[in-house]
Order: C-alpha cells, then sequence, then structure tokens
C-alpha cells in the first residue's frame, strides 16, 4: 500500500485540510481526513506528524503556501 499526505484549501479560502491518501497495488485508493479548517501552522504540523507514521511524501495543492 502506498500513502500520500494531501493539503488543500478548506472552501473558506482562510484555512486548511489535511488528508491521507491511500492507494493498493491495483490503483483503487482511499482518503481519510486527518484534520479540517485549521492554520497553515498547524496544516503543517500535522502533514508533518502523518507523514513520519506512514513515510509518505507531504503534497499541496494548488494554491497552498
Amino acid at each position: 500500500m502506498q500513502y500520500e499526505i494531501t493539503i488543500e484549501k478548506h472552501w473558506s479560502n482562510k484555512t486548511y485540510n489535511v488528508a491521507l491518501n491511500s492507494y493498493e497495488s491495483n490503483g483503487w485508493g482511499m482518503s481519510s481526513g486527518r484534520a479540517f479548517d485549521v492554520s497553515y501552522n498547524e496544516a503543517i504540523k500535522e502533514a508533518n506528524k502523518q507523514a513520519s507514521i506512514y513515510n509518505a511524501p507531504i503534497i499541496k495543492k494548488e494554491g497552498v503556501k
């Protein structure tokens, strides 16, 4: 199983969401929210925590600092 952490803007455009995405070898995947509607600093902190647990890269979506 492969993992990646995504940081994207919340719909309010003022805060951020963090998600853990997991992919199986057959291409199927699932997204699990890890932090919702948090500041940029909190989003980075949570993304780094999840990345170290799952040994996953952090991917910033368009519009993220």
